[in-house]
């Protein structure tokens, strides 16, 4: 019995592991934010500061969020599964949030989007968890 998606599992790890790696440098950037301005984020008078410390993190996870959707487009191009760096791109971006891209893969590669699928979805889990975090932190003393 041949398992037809062997192959892609360990092709997948290279930009699932870079994602991750990337994904956890942004998440330390907003661990080191809240580190640094937590005590000013605690003073209750300070609304303003929070509002813009929630958006400030939000950007950021934003920013890491676009890493991986590039990492998996880089990873599509350069190994010559998708032609374009454009459609490249469009495929990652489509396929990370988990829309489901417009064409499908062909020949051999036909369900590795479905690997980027499933990472996006453990990365955006993993924003939710720390997203949370920090909200429940800041209004706890609410």
């Amino acid at each position: 019995m041949k398992f037809e998606y062997a192959d892609q599992v360990l092709a997948a790890l290279i930009p699932l592991g870079l994602t991750v790696i990337f994904h956890g440098l942004g998440m330390d950037v907003v661990r080191r934010c809240y580190k640094r301005f937590r005590a000013d984020l605690l003073d209750s008078r300070r609304i303003g500061l929070r509002t813009f410390f929630m958006i400030a993190i939000v950007a950021i996870m934003l920013v890491t969020h676009f890493f991986g959707v590039v990492i998996w487009a880089g990873f599509y191009f350069l190994a010559g599964i998708i032609a374009s760096a454009q459609d490249a791109m469009l495929y990652s971006m489509l396929s990370y949030t988990t829309i489901g891209a417009p064409h499908e893969l062909r020949g051999h590669w036909t369900g590795f989007g479905g690997f980027e699928a499933m990472t996006g979805m453990l990365m955006f889990g993993w924003s939710t968890a720390v997203l949370a975090t920090l909200s429940q932190k800041i209004h706890s003393i609410d």
